[in-house]
C-alpha cells in the first residue's frame, strides 16, 4: 500500500511531481470528455469536418490526460513517490503517453490547415471534407508510429512523474544510453517544429485578414463593420487554439532545453511543467466554448441552445433560404401573369413571410446571410457573392454550432 508517508514523498519536489498532474489531469480529462460527448450526440456536428477534427484531438487528449492523472502510480514500486506499478504497467502508460503526447499537438497542424483553407483560400465545408482523411491520418500515424517504435525499442521506463522514454539503471535490458536522442526525435523536435509551423500559419491568417479589412474600407459602413467583426472572430478562434498548445508546452520546453544544455531545472519550472502539460484538454474546452459565451453576452443566445440533441441551426438557415427562393419565384410568376401592380402587392405579402423566417433564424442566433449578398463584398463587386465570403459565413456558423 503506497501513501504520502513513503520516504520519496518526503521530498517536496517529488511529492509535487506525483500530485499536481493528478489534479490538472482529471480537469483536462473531464474537459475532453465534454467536447467528445458534445460532438457525438449531435448529428449535425458529427457531419462537420471542423467538429470531427476537434473530436479526434479530444479523444487523443482524453488518453493523454488519463495517463497524466495516473502520474506515478504505474511506475514500478519504490522508484517514485506513490509508485505502485510494475514494468508492464509502466510500459503501457509509456505507450499511451507517447502516442497521445504527439498525436494531440499534431492535430493542431490539421486545424491550422483547415483554417488556412477556409479563411485564406475560401474553401467551403463540402470541399474541405474531401481531404479530411489526410488531416486525421497525419496525427494518428505520427502518434502511433512513434509509440510503437519506442515500444519495440523498450524505451518506456519511469521518468520521474510519469512513464515515458527514460533510462533504467536498475534494468540493463531496458537501459538505453541514447534515450535523450529518442526523446528529442520522437516528441520534442516534432513539437517544436509544430510550434514554428503554427506560428507561420497564424501569420498568414493575420495578414490575410488585415488585407481583407483594407479592401472593406470602400464598401458601405454596415457591411464593412459586419465583415470585420466576423473575420476577427474566426481569426481569434484560430489563434486561441494555437495558444492552447503554447500554454501546454512552454514550461515543458523550458525544462527540456535546460536538460539538453546539461543544467538542472529549478523546482519551480518542474512544478509548472507537470501542472500545465496535462491541461490542453481544459484549454481546448475554454476555446471551444468561447464563441458560445460571446453570443450569450452579445446577443443573449442561451448557452444551452447548442446542447440540444437535435441542432436547429441548419434547419433555420434552410428555412430562410427557402423563403427567399419562394419570394423570387412568386414575384416572377405574378409579374408575367398579373402585371406590375399585383406583383408589388404579392411581393409585400411574401416580404412578411420572409420577415417571419428571419425572426425564426434570429431566435437561434443566426444572421440573415442574404444581406451581405445584396450589399456586395470585396471579392465580388456586382453583389453576387463569392466563395471566400460564403466560406467565412459558413465557418462562423459551424464554430458556433
Amino acid at each position: 500500500m503506497v501513501s504520502l508517508s513513503d520516504p520519496k514523498c518526503q521530498i517536496t519536489k517529488l511529492k509535487a511531481m506525483a500530485i499536481a498532474p493528478k489534479v490538472t489531469g482529471i480537469i483536462s480529462l473531464i474537459s475532453s470528455t465534454f467536447i467528445i460527448q458534445h460532438v457525438l450526440r449531435d448529428r449535425k456536428r458529427r457531419n462537420l469536418t471542423y467538429h470531427r477534427l476537434l473530436l479526434g484531438m479530444s479523444i487523443s487528449d482524453f488518453f493523454g490526460s488519463l495517463m497524466c492523472f495516473l502520474s506515478t502510480w504505474p511506475i514500478p514500486r519504490g522508484e517514485a513517490c506513490l509508485a505502485a506499478g510494475t514494468t508492464a504497467t509502466c510500459t503501457a502508460q509509456g505507450f499511451f503517453n507517447q502516442t497521445a503526447a504527439l498525436c494531440t499537438p499534431t492535430y493542431n497542424i490539421s486545424l491550422a490547415v483547415y483554417y488556412i483553407l477556409v479563411i485564406v483560400k475560401g474553401r467551403k465545408e463540402s470541399r474541405v471534407s474531401k481531404i479530411e482523411k489526410y488531416l486525421h491520418a497525419l496525427p494518428i500515424l505520427a502518434g502511433f508510429g512513434t509509440g510503437f517504435a519506442a515500444l519495440g525499442l523498450k524505451l518506456y521506463n519511469g521518468a520521474g512523474w510519469i512513464c515515458w522514454i527514460a533510462p533504467a539503471p536498475n534494468n540493463p535490458e531496458r537501459n538505453d544510453p541514447n534515450y535523450g536522442i529518442y526523446r528529442l526525435a520522437f516528441l520534442y523536435a516534432d513539437a517544436w517544429a509544430i510550434i514554428v509551423f503554427l506560428a507561420v500559419c497564424m501569420c498568414i491568417i493575420y495578414f490575410h485578414v488585415l488585407k481583407q479589412e483594407k479592401k472593406l474600407d470602400k464598401y458601405r459602413a454596415s457591411y464593412s463593420q459586419k465583415k470585420r467583426k466576423q473575420s476577427k472572430k474566426i481569426r481569434n478562434q484560430a489563434f486561441l487554439y494555437v495558444g492552447c498548445m503554447y500554454m501546454t508546452w512552454i514550461f515543458g520546453s523550458a525544462f527540456r532545453f535546460m536538460q539538453f544544455a546539461g543544467k538542472t531545472p529549478p523546482t519551480s519550472i518542474i512544478v509548472l511543467f507537470v501542472t500545465f502539460f496535462p491541461l490542453q484538454g481544459f484549454f481546448n474546452l475554454t476555446v471551444y466554448m468561447f464563441p458560445r459565451i460571446l453570443r450569450y453576452f452579445e446577443e443573449g443566445v442561451p448557452l444551452t441552445q447548442s446542447f440540444r440533441r437535435t441542432s436547429s441551426l441548419f434547419s433555420s438557415i434552410r428555412s430562410v433560404a427557402k423563403k427567399r427562393q419562394s419570394q423570387t419565384q412568386a414575384e416572377t410568376q405574378v409579374s408575367c401573369v398579373e402585371g406590375v401592380a399585383e406583383t408589388n402587392e404579392n411581393g409585400a405579402i411574401l416580404e412578411e413571410d420572409v420577415d417571419d423566417a428571419d425572426k425564426e433564424a434570429e431566435e437561434h442566433g443566426i444572421e440573415d446571410t442574404t444581406n451581405a449578398i445584396e450589399e456586395g463584398d470585396p471579392g465580388d463587386e456586382d453583389g453576387t457573392g463569392d466563395a471566400p465570403k460564403d466560406a467565412i459565413d459558413e465557418l462562423e456558423y459551424i464554430v458556433e454550432a
